[in-house]
C-alpha cells in the first residue's frame, strides 16, 4: 500500500500521522501541533480527523467505575 501525502502544504504523509497516533497523540489538534498538518489551507483536516477517529475506535476504552479488589 502506498504512503499517501495527507497535507500537501506542509508535506505530512499518512505514515507520519499514524506513527504519532501510535505514540499517544489522540486529537487533530495534537497532530496539527506536532506536524503543522492542517494549519495552512485546511483542506486535509477531514482526512486527519478520519485518521484520528479510526485510531481511537481501535484503542481499548478504559473501564471506568469498575474497581476489582483482590481480597
Amino acid at each position: 500500500m502506498a504512503n499517501r501525502l495527507v497535507c500537501m502544504c506542509n508535506f505530512v504523509d499518512e505514515a507520519e500521522i499514524k506513527k504519532l497516533l501510535e505514540k499517544g497523540a489522540d486529537s487533530t489538534a495534537q497532530i496539527q501541533s506536532l506536524t503543522r498538518a492542517g494549519t495552512s489551507c485546511g483542506r486535509c483536516l477531514p482526512v486527519i480527523d478520519g485518521l484520528v477517529e479510526a485510531h481511537l475506535k481501535t484503542k481499548p476504552k478504559p473501564q471506568q467505575g469498575k474497581l476489582r479488589l483482590g481480597f
